[in-house]
């Protein structure tokens, strides 16, 4: 093998290399680690003061809170994004019960679309009066 053959070789190889160091280096930044993708939350659904769902939850770091209703629970949904009914428990607007939610014992004033919990919150949907 002459000298111009061998070099060929060398930067083809090299060429190789480095489209498949891209190739993977493309793929491992698409997928995010374990410790990007999962944070646990506890989500507790309450009706007439009985807890009748009390979950611990593995989610995904960017899920909504409606996101994550969606997946777990059977929902009804209002076209705007308004829960009406978990796990077949439907809200009542005659008697003024809804289902309300809140984040560490605390009032919310953000719909479910637009929550995205932090790992360790306590969620508690509860149909109550408003």
């Amino acid at each position: 093998m002459n000298k111009k053959e061998k070099y060929l070789i060398g930067v083809s190889v090299f060429v190789i290399l480095l489209v498949l160091g891209l190739w993977y280096s493309g793929l491992a930044s698409n997928n995010p680690t374990t410790a990007d993708l999962d944070k646990e939350i506890q989500l507790t659904l309450v009706v007439d003061n009985e807890i009748i769902a009390d979950d611990a939850l593995d989610v995904t770091d960017d899920s909504t809170l409606l996101d994550i209703m969606s997946q777990h629970y059977d929902l009804i949904v209002t076209d705007d994004g308004f829960i009406e009914s978990i796990e077949g428990i439907d809200q009542i607007p005659e008697e003024n019960l809804y289902w309300i939610y809140e984040v560490n014992e605390e009032t919310v004033n953000v719909g479910a679309s637009g929550f995205v919990p932090e790992e360790g919150d306590h969620i508690v949907w509860e149909l109550t009066a408003f």
